[in-house]
Formats: C-alpha cells, sequence, structure tokens
C-alpha cells in the first residue's frame, strides 16, 4: 500500500474510532466552541486621523470573522452609517479590527479593513481586512484567521439555545457572552422568510453585529435590532461627535443607537448573497440614497383600515387565504393592513395582545421606511401557538391607530374558502403587469356548497368599481376567475384591487396588482456584452464568450420609450446565483444606448456563466447571457462552512513518530482536485502549518457532507494526497487525526 492511501486509511479508521470518547468530547466541543468563536468575533472602532497618526475612535460595534482570509460580517450602522442615514458627522477616516486572544484581557488593535459589500435594508455589511495596523497592505491569502462556519437560521425553532458574542459598551472592555433561547420570529414585508429571530436574551448594545450562534457552534445571527425588550424605546444612543459645533460631545450631539439592548437578530441565511459576492470580490452596489433622520412628529394625521388576517403571504406580498379564525395547532399568523399619510422616520410599533395581556418585546419599534401609504403585513410564529385571543395594534408615534382580533382554537373546520389569487393581463402572469385592456383575477375554491351566494369587487386606486354577484359554482372544488375591462383602449396605471366576500358580508380573498404603462411603453433591446467601453461610449470587443482573466464585463442595451424617474432594477448572476442587484431611478432619457457593468475590486472576474436581468418598474424588460472562460479549471473564493467540524492532530515521521515540525496540511477548495491544483491561494480552502511537536490546527472548518481534496507535505519527506475525503454528517467536532509522512530517498 502506497503512502496516500495508508493515510487516507488511517484517517477513515480514525473517523470510526471516535465514539467511544463520546462523552468527553462533548464537554471538550462546547470548550473548544467558546475559545473558538472568543478569537474569530473582533472589535470594529470608526475612527479619525489625529495628529501624529493617532487614530481617534468615534464609535465601535462587533464583528465575526467568517473566511480565514479576513472576511468580517457585521452591521452596516457600525461600519458604514452615512449608507442608512443623512447625517453630519458620519464619515470616519478607517475603521479598526481589534483580536482578542484571551477571554480576560481587552481586544488588540490588529488591523484596517474596509467596507466591501453592504444593505442599507437590511442593516448587514460585509468588510474586509486590507492592512496591518500601521497601514502595510496584507495579501488575504496569508492571513490565516480563526474563521465562524455559517449556520441555517432557516433550521431554528422556537426554544433552540442560542450564544451571543460581542463587545458591549456596557460590559467593560472585553468580549462577553450571553446565552439563551430563541423566542419567536417575525417577517416583514419586502423580506424572502424570516426577517428576525427573536431572543430572549438581553444583549447589550456594543453586540452590534456581532454573532449568535447555535448549539453547533455555527453562525445563524447578527445582533442587530435595537429596543429596551419592552416598549422598543432605544434607552442608550451613543454621541459620536461635536455635530454641533459648540466645542463639546454632550447629549445635544447626534448619536448612534449603539448602546441600549438588542433583542431582535437578523437570520445569518439574509446575509448570504453579500457574503457570496464579497467572496468574489464584487464591487459593492450602489444604494439609493439614505433617508434623514426625523426632526419631529409627523403634521399629517396618519391612519390605518381593512384589517384582516391571513394564513401566509405569497411572492407578491398579498395574503395567500383570509381566514375570520385559525384552530388549534396553527403555528402562523399573518395580519394585513391599509396605511395612509405615514412619513418615513416617523416611530412605528405593532403590539400584539393574546387574551389581553401584552406580549412584551415581540415587535420593537423601528423607523417607518414603506412610503406614505400602501398595504402592509406582519406576522408571528410558534410552534404551536397557543390558544387564545390574539389582538394585533398598531403603534405610530407612540399613538395607537387601530387593532384587529383574531381566535386562535378548536377543530379545523371544512369551511368555503378562496385562496391563491393571482392576476394576469393578456396571458401574463405577475405583480406588475403592463397596462392593457382586460385585467383577469383567478382564485382557486374548496369546499364551497351548492347554491353558495358570493360577491366580489373591483378597486382602483382604493375607488370601489362597483360590487357584482358571482357566477354560481358548479362544483365543491376549482378555479373561477373575474375579469376588469376597460371601456376604451387600456386600464389607467396604478394600483387594483379585487375583494371577495362570502354570503355574510365576510371577506374571503383579495389581493393588489400594480399596473405599469413603463412596462408598455418601455422597450430594452437585447443585451451585447463586451470587454470594454471606448471614449464614444461602444463596446470594445463584443461577444458572447471571454477568455479567463477578464477584469471587466460589460453591458450594452438600447432603450425607447423610457422615462426618468421610472425604478429599474438589474441583477447580475454567475452559474445561476444573484451576486448582485441594484434598484435605481432611471435618468437616462426616452431612448438612445446605455451599458453597466460587473467588476471586482482586486483581480480578473471569476470563470462561469454570467446573466443579467433587466426589470423596469416591477417588470421584466430584458436578458442575456454570455461565459468567461471555458476549459480552464474553476478557482472557487474561500467561503465560510456550514456545520463544520474543526480538524487538528499531528504530522509524525513514520519510522520515528516523532513529530515534524514546518510540515503542511492543505485543504483544496471543493471542486479542485489534486491533479488540477495549481498552488495558487484561491484554490486552497484552508491550511496549517506543525508547530515543534507536529501538530496543526485548521483554521477553517470543513462543512459536513463535504468532499475535499488533501495534500500533507513536509521538507525531506513524500507527499501524501488524496481526492474526494468526505466528512461524514455525523462527525463529532473537533476530530483529532495523525498524518504519518515517510522520508524520501
Amino acid at each position: 500500500m502506497n503512502a496516500k492511501r495508508k493515510w487516507l486509511v488511517a484517517l477513515i479508521v480514525g473517523l470510526a474510532c471516535i465514539a467511544f470518547l463520546s462523552v468527553q468530547a462533548a464537554q471538550a466541543l462546547e470548550r473548544f466552541k467558546i475559545q473558538w468563536t472568543v478569537k474569530a468575533v473582533v472589535q470594529i472602532v470608526a475612527a479619525d486621523q489625529g495628529r501624529g497618526g493617532r487614530l481617534i475612535p468615534k464609535w465601535s460595534g462587533s464583528g465575526t470573522i467568517i473566511t480565514p482570509d479576513g472576511l468580517i460580517l457585521t452591521n452596516c450602522h457600525v461600519a458604514l452609517p452615512s449608507a442608512m442615514w443623512e447625517e453630519e458627522g458620519l464619515d470616519y477616516d478607517a475603521l479598526v479590527i481589534s483580536l482578542t486572544t484571551r477571554s480576560d484581557q481587552p481586544p488588540t488593535p490588529a488591523y484596517l479593513a474596509e467596507v466591501v459589500q453592504y444593505d442599507p435594508d437590511l442593516d448587514l455589511a460585509v468588510l474586509r481586512i486590507t492592512s496591518t495596523l500601521d497601514g502595510n497592505p496584507v495579501e488575504p491569502g496569508t492571513l490565516n484567521l480563526p474563521a465562524v462556519p455559517i449556520g441555517d437560521s432557516d433550521a431554528l425553532e422556537i426554544g433552540d439555545p442560542l450564544y451571543i458574542f460581542g463587545y458591549p459598551d456596557i460590559g467593560g472592555e472585553t468580549i462577553t457572552m450571553t446565552a439563551g433561547t430563541v423566542s419567536g420570529f417575525s417577517s416583514s414585508r419586502g423580506v424572502t422568510g424570516r426577517a428576525w429571530i427573536k431572543t430572549d436574551t438581553t444583549v447589550a448594545g456594543g453586540n452590534s453585529g456581532g454573532a449568535a450562534l447555535n448549539d453547533a457552534g455555527d453562525l445563524v445571527g447578527i445582533p442587530t435590532q435595537f429596543g429596551s425588550g419592552g416598549n422598543g424605546a432605544t434607552v442608550d444612543c451613543r454621541p459620536y461627535g461635536d455635530t454641533n459645533g459648540d466645542g463639546k460631545i454632550d447629549e445635544n450631539d447626534a448619536c448612534i443607537p449603539l448602546g441600549g439592548f438588542i433583542n431582535a437578530l437578523r437570520p445569518v441565511n439574509l446575509a448570504l448573497p453579500l457574503i457570496e459576492a464579497a467572496g468574489l470580490d464584487l464591487k459593492p452596489t450602489v444604494t439609493p440614497e439614505p433617508r434623514p433622520r426625523p426632526t419631529g412628529a409627523p403634521t399629517v394625521e396618519a391612519s390605518i383600515s381593512r384589517p384582516f388576517f391571513a394564513t401566509g403571504v405569497n411572492d407578491c406580498d398579498q395574503p395567500v387565504m383570509v381566514v375570520q379564525s385559525f384552530p388549534s395547532g396553527t403555528e402562523e399568523i399573518y395580519f394585513f393592513f391599509d396605511y395612509a399619510d405615514f412619513s418615513d422616520g416617523a416611530t412605528f410599533q405593532p403590539v400584539v395582545r393574546i387574551d389581553g395581556e401584552e406580549v412584551e418585546g415581540l415587535f420593537d419599534a423601528v423607523p417607518w421606511g414603506w412610503g406614505p401609504s400602501g398595504n402592509f403585513w406582519l406576522s408571528i410564529s410558534g410552534s404551536p401557538l397557543a390558544d387564545g385571543e390574539y389582538e394585533f395594534a398598531i403603534q405610530y408615534e407612540g399613538e395607537e391607530l387601530g387593532s384587529a382580533t383574531v381566535t386562535v382554537g378548536g377543530e379545523e373546520e371544512d369551511l368555503p374558502a378562496f385562496s391563491d389569487l393571482t392576476f394576469s393581463l393578456d396571458g401574463e402572469e405577475g405583480c406588475t403587469l403592463p397596462a392593457g385592456g382586460e385585467l383577469v383575477g383567478t382564485v382557486s375554491y374548496d369546499n364551497i356548497p351548492r347554491g353558495f351566494a358570493y360577491s366580489y369587487v373591483w378597486y382602483y386606486e382604493r375607488e370601489s368599481q362597483g360590487q357584482e354577484k358571482g357566477t354560481p359554482l358548479n362544483r365543491a372544488s376549482g378555479t373561477v376567475s373575474f375579469s376588469l375591462v376597460a371601456d376604451e383602449g387600456s386600464l389607467p396605471e396604478g394600483t387594483y384591487r379585487l375583494e371577495i366576500y362570502g354570503p355574510e358580508g365576510e371577506m374571503l380573498a383579495t389581493g393588489d396588482v400594480v399596473l405599469s404603462g413603463a412596462a408598455q411603453q418601455a422597450v430594452i433591446g437585447p443585451i451585447t456584452f463586451a470587454e470594454g467601453v471606448d471614449r464614444q461610449g461602444r463596446p470594445v470587443r463584443p461577444g458572447s464568450s471571454f477568455r479567463s482573466g477578464l477584469k471587466e464585463l460589460y453591458a450594452f442595451f438600447t432603450f425607447e420609450g423610457m422615462q426618468d424617474g421610472w425604478s429599474w432594477t438589474r441583477y447580475w448572476s454567475i452559474d445561476g446565483e444573484v451576486v448582485t442587484a441594484m434598484d435605481d431611478s432611471w435618468s437616462a432619457g426616452e431612448s438612445g444606448q446605455k451599458w453597466v457593468s460587473i467588476s471586482r475590486r482586486r483581480g480578473p472576474l471569476p470563470d462561469g456563466e454570467y446573466k443579467l436581468d433587466l426589470y423596469v418598474e416591477g417588470v421584466f424588460a430584458q436578458s442575456g447571457t454570455c461565459t468567461i472562460g471555458g476549459g480552464a479549471h474553476p478557482t472557487p473564493t474561500p467561503r465560510p462552512a456550514r456545520q463544520g467540524v474543526q480538524i487538528n492532530g499531528y504530522v509524525t515521521d513514520a519510522a520515528t513518530g516523532r513529530g515534524i515540525r514546518g510540515a503542511v496540511f492543505i485543504v483544496l477548495q471543493p471542486g479542485i482536485s489534486v491533479d488540477d491544483f495549481q498552488w495558487t491561494d484561491e484554490e486552497v480552502y484552508t491550511w496549517a502549518e506543525t508547530d515543534r511537536n507536529g501538530y496543526f490546527e485548521l483554521p477553517q472548518l470543513l462543512a459536513r457532507g463535504e468532499c475535499y481534496s488533501m495534500i500533507v507535505a513536509a521538507k525531506g519527506y513524500l507527499t501524501v494526497a488524496e481526492d474526494d475525503v468526505c466528512i461524514p454528517n455525523d462527525l463529532e467536532s473537533p476530530y483529532e487525526v495523525e498524518v504519518m509522512l515517510q522520508r524520501a530517498r
């Protein structure tokens, strides 16, 4: 048996032999997770440069290293508050990254970082370490930093344990850990899936941007949302500079809310597109202008109307099925309402009461940011929700605007039901449609008795177009359609609503759809990809396939019928994964030619299939694809491990059993074989060098269920390597291996 195969067999045997140490391993695992996370959670300090180059701190927060080459996940308000708020004093000269080596010692400033991706709406950002504290550039591949693996926040359940790490302003200078449980989840309009993870843990504000881990040691949430835990008021907003120019920093200066307490976490799954784009080193997407902070109470009287409950929400943010009550065992309640005369920046807080008793801390007070009028929804969930009477109330600027009540309890009944309302126009279905002559709403129905009397109403911009009797239904289940036809020409642009009512006047179904004249008028021509753009704005070396090493990809298209001020969106995908998305306001006039581009901050774009999708006013307008590279072996960028296993152990001399100093243990990126390996940093997933005793510890956890190619080498010894070394799904962590090398002759 050759040395390479012998090592592989030894590794497999070792994996199988860990069971007898199960009790000891479980105890060591918890301690290891804590020690590992302490090293990977960093303090982030925004600082200005003073006299003599001294850095003067302005504010601080926390962050988590997610790749060994120096990507850090944090909050946008920690790393780039100017992207969220239009206010003086939010700039800085440097972002200082401080590391903790011992949990009883303050973190030590070690590196400078820059923001590489950010999303103000989600309050998330990704940083990359760029230099040492004195400004000397660092090579990312040489950092080899401890990194926390990314978990699956959608797998969390109520009652699951959470461990939160960070640097709270009120907890002294050292890192702290608080333990608690998941107390619930909430959804939010415009956010797919879970928008917030609620926790019963009181987390101090400096933890903002830090790490919330599950019991496997995986990052599942980012402490983000601030409130006192009860009424949601921010209890500690820290001034960051002399913003009013009076020569002193006090309560009269503007502040960043890094104090107070956090009781809601952003699910880490929402950060995955940012992490993917940062891992590819793409330039960050330009974001809309930040909103000013509110300067006082709104002058217009806000109101809500038409509250109702539903079982779920579809991709168009519309109810799946309207209900009057919920049976025992219900796990989710969705609450919808219309709003009018709301002001962006005003304080908004939903309140839930069960049997008359308010549920503390379920929803925090947040700045409103969804425009002056429209339809809104929110939800609560549990496994299952307790029986009782649930009241949902909406508070705005501290005043309750209205509420609605629904009952949970009893057996599920086969009541008449209408669900899954969709809209179409000229055969095209969607949430936003081009203006046309006939709008059709189609809904499914079930449990309909013979002679069931129902009616429906079309609305245009909330104005009723008249109530009509529904067509008799001849079957207990099926689908039925309702049409709204223009008197002449096309239906006007705007928001349309369809409501269906039962015999007692109860609402059974409803949905909104937007007709956009933009989609009808705008014509976006075919997309042409190119390597560059000349001085006249024309494509340079256009094509559909490009060589490896391209640093920037350009996409050109013609347009007609556009109008300044229309919203338009572009999505760039690589190999089917969306890596950047940008919403913008059109400003290029009615017709002409335009180009957009995608590039990395440093180095060439990765090989793969690139796709650009264009939307105008929410309606699909054009799409195009091209490829970069072809035939070349892929060179994936480092990515965080999911549900990882920490590998450590010894590299020893096969003849003497002594540890070998200076040996390297290399794990290649998934998909890179030993024969493909070109010895570049981009191809390496993680690696470690042995100490004088031959001991090594891989800084990046290996993902369970993933397969890797591994190489172990030392000067004067035969190199061993193997492809397709797979990590079992049930493998405990940490796991120790011993690799024996034979001397070269």
